[in-house]
């Protein structure tokens, strides 16, 4: 029969493998998918099928686009409530309870409040999928004007020193663009 095969990269991070409830995003066909779900069962949570090869990779990258636009807009609001004389935890916590809220804010708040960077996804990785999902975008003639954007101030952390970094010093940046001094 040959050797069949899917790609199913997975999304949750650290935690997510760690609690076993990562996303799967699959690409392949549908007999293959039926015959690897029980093994990506053990790994994850939310397992799908998105359509042929190669559609667990685009998933991905969309993911990434998400994720990074995501911190970002973390960063950006962590910034202007602190500068603004807001209880930052206080904030973080009733917007992370509202329309605001997300998986990323749960998971970083503390990497924002404590200024914590130690590697969870570093900068390089993310600078890595923010290449791919731009150029992949460019590929299918999809604009990505924040995505871009974000590729950029990704690109610029990496060119200051803080590739190594866990993604959320996004938030440095926007310190440094802000004239807000740099903590962690």
């Amino acid at each position: 029969k040959g050797i069949r095969v899917i790609d199913a990269p997975v999304s949750g991070g650290e935690a997510g493998a760690i609690e076993a409830v990562l996303s799967i995003m699959v690409g392949g066909e549908q007999t293959d998918f039926d015959t690897a779900k029980p093994i990506l069962e053990a790994l994850g949570k939310t397992i799908v099928l998105c359509g042929p090869h190669g559609s667990g990779q685009t998933v991905k990258a969309a993911n990434q686009l998400i994720v990074a636009v995501n911190i970002q807009a973390c960063a950006e609001a962590v910034v202007f409530l602190e500068k603004s004389g807001v209880d930052l935890n206080a904030a973080l916590d009733v917007l992370n309870a509202g329309l605001a809220g997300s998986t990323v804010l749960t998971r970083k708040k503390d990497n924002f409040l404590r200024r914590d960077f130690k590697p969870g996804f570093r900068i390089d990785l993310h600078h890595k999928d923010m290449g791919i999902v731009t150029d992949a975008a460019r590929n299918v003639g999809a604009a990505l004007p924040v995505g871009t954007v974000v590729a950029s101030l990704v690109a610029s952390l990496r060119a200051q020193g803080d590739g190594g970094l866990d993604h959320s010093a996004l938030l440095r940046g926007v310190e440094r663009l802000s004239g807000h001094p740099t903590q962690g």
